[in-house]
C-alpha cells in the first residue's frame, strides 16, 4: 500500500511544525508539502497530488477556499485542526462517521483522522 500523501496548508508555524512532526512519523504517511493559501495548495496538488489536506480552523475564508479544491481534486479529503479545541481537530469532507478513538491521546486521534479521511470512499 502506498503511503497516505498529506499536504499541510494555512497553519501558523508552531501548529504546522507540530502537525508535520506527528504526521511524518508513521510509515503509512508522507508529507508532500506545505502551502500558504489555496492557490499555493492547488500548485502542490497539481505537482505532487495528495490524499489529505490538513489545514487550520481559522475562519471561513481559508477553509472555504481549501474545500473548493475538492472540485478539482475529487479524491482529496480535508482534516481541519483546531488548536483551541481540547480534542484538537474536526474532520471535514467525506465525513461519513465520527472518528473512533476520540478518547485517545491527541497525536493518536490526529493520525486516526488522517487515516479515516484517506480511507473513506467518495460519495458522488
Amino acid at each position: 500500500m502506498d503511503p497516505i500523501r498529506v499536504l499541510v496548508a494555512d497553519m501558523v508555524a508552531l501548529d504546522r511544525d507540530i502537525v508535520r512532526r506527528i504526521a511524518a512519523q508513521p510509515r503509512d504517511m508522507t508529507i508532500v508539502g506545505t502551502a500558504r493559501g489555496a492557490a499555493e495548495a492547488a500548485t502542490v496538488l497539481d505537482a505532487h497530488g495528495a490524499d489529505v489536506l490538513l489545514t487550520a480552523a481559522s475562519g471561513t475564508g481559508p477553509l472555504g477556499a481549501h474545500l473548493a479544491l475538492m472540485a478539482a481534486h475529487p479524491g482529496l479529503a480535508v482534516v481541519v485542526v483546531d488548536p483551541a479545541d481540547r480534542i484538537g481537530l474536526v474532520r471535514v469532507c467525506r465525513l461519513v462517521e465520527r472518528v473512533r478513538g476520540a478518547g485517545a491521546p491527541w497525536p493518536e486521534y490526529l493520525l486516526a483522522a488522517i487515516r479515516s479521511a484517506a480511507d473513506a470512499e467518495p460519495e458522488y
